[in-house]
C-alpha cells in the first residue's frame, strides 16, 4: 500500500516535526473548518467592506494544487486560501507534494496556520518518466492531478455523512481533471480554474524570448570579438526547436488535452491582461460570449465582465510590515553579503530555472564593467562602483534543472567575470521569509529578468518595500511597473539592463540620474492603490460566488438532461423488452410450442381484456350499491 495522506493532527506537536503519511487514516471533521472562524464583529466588518450577505451561508472551498513548493503560483494559491478564510469560507488544501523544508510558512508543520488543513496524496508518483532528465513531465503531471482528484472524490464519498461536499473546487496549473470532476467525481461542486499561463506555452514562449535575447547577445558579442561564445549559446538555445516527430506528437496530445478540458470549468480566472489575451489566442475551444448592451456587462477594458476575469495577486503585507528583526545584529551577522560599508545590493529573487534567465543580470554586470569603468582612461573620473549582487530564490536539491542551472551560473561567474566582480556575487538558496523581506527592503533595486512573465509578484513586493524594479519589457511587469516612476522596463539584453542599473548608481563625479529613494516611495504608493488586499478580497469574493452560481445553473441543466436521458433509456428499455417478447412468441409459435392463435389479438381480448372489463364493471356496481343514501332532515 502506498503512503498517501499527511498527518494533520496539531494536538501532538512532536509528531508534526515532519510530514508523515498513512493509507486510510480518517481525517478529523475539523479539517473542513478554517483555522479561526471570524467572530460576529468581524463578519459585520466584512459585510460592510466586502459585501458579504448574512442570508447566504459560507461556502466550502477546496483547493487542488500539484506541488506546493516555493514559487509565484504557490504563493498566489495560498493567498486565495487565506482570502477565503477571511471571507468566512471553510477550506481544504490538497496536493501531491509538500516538502516541509521547501514550502511557505503557512504550510509548515507546528507553526503553519494552514498546515492542519493540508492533505498530501500521491507522493509515490514520479514527476518524470526518467528521473533526472525531465522526460514526460507533462504526462506525469496530468497523471498526478488525475490521481489527486480521484482521491478527493473518495474522500468526499467516504465522509459524506459527517462532512458536506465542497461547494467550489479551485484548480490551477492543468485543467485535465475538470471533466472527471464535473461528471463523475464531484458533480455537485462548482469548478473554478485559475490560469497562471497556458501550460503548453511554458516552454515555447519562453524559448522564443530567450532565442531573441540570445540573438541580440550574439550581435553584441560580435562587436566585442567574442563570436565563439555567442555561437555556442545561440546553438544551445535554438536546439529545443528541433523536436523529433515523436516528441511533436506527444506535445500535440498534451496540448489538445489542455485545450479540450479547459472549457469544463464554470469560471476561468487569469492573473493579468497579458495572460488573458494569451489564453484567448491559444485555446480555440474558448468562445467569448457576446457583450450585452448593458454597461454592467462590460468591464473597464471593454471585455465581458464574467468571461476570463483578471485577478491580480495581492501582497501579504503583514510579513513585510512587521519585519523588525532586520535591525537585529545577530541576524545581520548571519548574512555573508551584508556589509554596512558597501552600497545596497542588486537583488534577484527567482527560482533557479532557465526560463527565469538569471544569467542576464550577471551579463549586465559584466557589460557595466566593460563599457563604463574599463573604457575610461582616467579611472578616477566618472567611474561607478558596482554594488554587491545577491541572487536568491527557490532551490530544490531534488530538481535536476535547479542543480544544473545553478552550476551554469557558477561556471559563468568563474569563467567570464573578473576576480574583482566574482567576490561581489552571492548565491542564496531557499532563503527564509525574514531574509527575503530584508533583501526586498534593503536592495538598491530588484532586477527581474524573466521574459514574458505571466504576472510576477516579486516586482510588486519590491515596490511595496519602496525598492525600484528593473524588469523585462514584456508580460506581467508591463502592467505593474511604471517606467521612469517606479522602475525601468528594458529589452532583455545586457546593454539595456546595464544602462538601467547605471541610472541608479552614483559615479565619482556625479549623482545618479534617478534617486532610488524617491522612486521607491512612488512605487509603494502605486502598489497600495492598485494591488492592495482590500481589492483582492472583494474580487475574490465576487469570482468565487460567480463560479458557485454558474455551477448551480450548470448542475440544474445537467440534472434535467440526466432526467431526460433516464426517461429515454426507460422508453428504449420498454421497446426492446416488448420486441424481445414478440420475437420469443413468434419463435414459440414457429416451433409449435404454443398454438398460433394463443397470442393473437382476439386471444388477448378474450383472455385478458374482456374479463378485466367485466371485473371492473362489477366492482363499480357493487360500490354504488354499498354507498348510503343521503336523507334530508326536512323529509323527516
Amino acid at each position: 500500500m502506498t503512503k498517501e495522506r499527511a498527518a494533520m493532527s496539531s494536538t501532538t506537536p512532536d509528531d508534526d516535526d515532519n510530514f508523515t503519511f498513512d493509507d486510510d487514516v480518517q481525517p478529523p471533521p475539523r479539517l473542513s473548518q478554517p483555522p479561526r472562524p471570524p467572530s460576529s464583529e468581524e463578519n459585520a466588518i466584512m459585510a460592510d467592506n466586502y459585501g458579504m450577505m448574512d442570508d447566504r451561508p459560507p461556502l466550502r472551498v477546496l483547493f487542488l494544487h500539484l506541488d506546493w513548493g516555493i514559487g509565484g503560483a504557490e504563493q498566489l494559491m495560498l493567498q486565495l486560501a487565506q482570502a477565503s478564510v477571511v471571507l468566512g469560507h471553510s477550506i481544504q488544501l490538497w496536493t501531491t507534494k509538500c516538502d516541509p523544508h521547501h514550502c511557505f510558512a503557512p504550510l509548515k508543520p507546528n507553526t503553519g496556520a494552514l498546515h492542519p488543513l493540508l492533505h498530501v496524496v500521491g507522493q509515490w508518483i514520479p514527476p518524470t518518466l526518467l528521473i533526472g532528465n525531465g522526460v514526460g513531465r507533462a504526462l506525469c503531471s496530468n497523471v498526478r492531478l488525475l490521481y489527486l482528484s480521484y482521491q478527493v472524490s473518495r474522500h468526499i464519498y467516504r465522509h459524506r455523512v459527517h462532512e458536506p461536499p465542497p461547494d467550489v473546487i479551485v484548480l490551477d496549473g492543468l485543467p485535465t481533471p475538470l471533466p472527471f470532476l464535473q461528471y463523475f467525481w464531484a458533480p455537485t461542486a462548482s469548478l473554478l480554474f485559475y490560469c497562471h499561463f497556458p501550460d503548453q506555452l511554458l516552454t515555447t514562449a519562453q524559448t522564443a524570448a530567450i532565442i531573441n535575447m540570445e540573438t541580440n547577445d550574439e550581435q553584441h558579442d560580435k562587436n566585442n570579438n567574442e563570436n565563439t561564445s555567442a555561437t555556442e549559446t545561440r546553438t544551445t538555445t535554438v536546439q529545443p526547436q528541433m523536436q523529433s516527430v515523436r516528441k511533436g506528437l506527444y506535445r500535440q496530445v498534451m496540448d489538445g488535452l489542455e485545450n479540450r478540458t479547459l472549457p469544463f470549468a464554470d469560471t476561468i480566472v487569469v492573473n493579468s491582461q497579458f495572460t488573458r489575451q494569451t489564453v484567448l489566442n491559444t485555446f480555440s475551444s474558448l468562445q467569448q460570449p457576446p457583450i450585452g448592451n448593458n454597461d454592467s456587462d462590460v468591464d473597464v477594458n471593454g471585455n465581458s465582465a464574467d468571461f476570463l476575469p483578471v485577478l491580480y495577486p495581492a501582497l501579504d503585507t503583514t510579513a513585510l510590515d512587521n519585519a523588525t528583526v532586520h535591525q537585529d545584529a545577530q541576524f545581520l551577522s548571519t548574512l555573508p553579503y551584508y556589509d554596512p560599508k558597501q552600497p545596497p545590493p542588486l537583488v534577484s529573487l527567482n527560482r533557479y530555472e532557465r526560463k527565469k534567465n538569471i544569467k542576464l543580470l550577471l551579463e549586465a554586470i559584466l557589460w557595466i564593467h566593460n563599457n563604463n569603468n574599463n573604457n575610461n582612461h582616467n579611472h578616477n573620473e566618472n567611474t561607478v562602483t558596482i554594488p554587491p549582487v545577491v541572487i536568491a530564490g527557490g532551490y530544490d536539491p531534488t530538481n535536476m534543472e535547479n542543480i544544473e542551472y545553478r552550476g551554469e551560473l557558477q561556471q559563468f561567474v568563474e569563467t567570464q567575470l573578473p576576480s574583482s566582480l566574482q567576490s561581489k556575487i552571492w548565491f542564496r538558496h531557499s532563503i527564509s521569509d525574514v531574509e527575503r523581506t530584508f533583501l526586498l527592503k534593503h536592495a538598491l533595486a530588484v532586477v527581474y529578468t524573466p521574459a514574458l512573465e505571466h504576472f510576477g509578484i516579486v516586482p510588486v513586493e519590491a515596490m511595496y518595500c519602496e525598492t525600484p524594479v528593473i524588469a523585462v519589457n514584456s508580460g506581467g511587469p508591463r502592467e505593474t511597473v511604471v517606467p521612469g516612476v517606479t522602475g525601468f522596463l528594458c529589452e532583455p539584453t545586457p546593454a539595456a539592463f546595464g544602462q538601467a542599473i547605471l541610472q541608479l548608481l552614483p559615479s565619482t563625479s556625479s549623482k545618479p540620474l534617478y534617486d532610488a529613494k524617491v522612486m521607491g516611495q512612488a512605487a509603494r504608493r502605486h502598489v497600495v492603490t492598485r494591488f492592495g488586499q482590500e481589492r483582492f478580497y472583494q474580487q475574490w469574493k465576487q469570482y468565487v460566488e460567480m463560479a458557485w452560481q454558474k455551477g448551480r445553473v450548470r448542475q440544474q441543466r445537467q440534472q434535467a438532461a440526466r432526467h431526460l436521458i433516464h426517461t429515454l433509456i426507460a422508453v428504449a428499455d420498454l421497446v426492446v423488452t416488448l420486441w424481445i417478447m414478440v420475437l420469443a412468441v413468434k419463435l414459440l409459435q414457429r416451433w409449435g410450442v404454443v398454438p398460433p392463435t394463443m397470442f393473437s389479438i382476439k386471444a388477448w381480448h378474450v383472455t385478458l381484456w374482456q374479463p378485466l372489463i367485466q371485473w371492473f364493471s362489477v366492482a363499480v356496481a357493487n360500490e354504488q350499491q354499498e354507498q348510503p343514501v343521503a336523507v334530508d332532515e326536512e323529509d323527516l
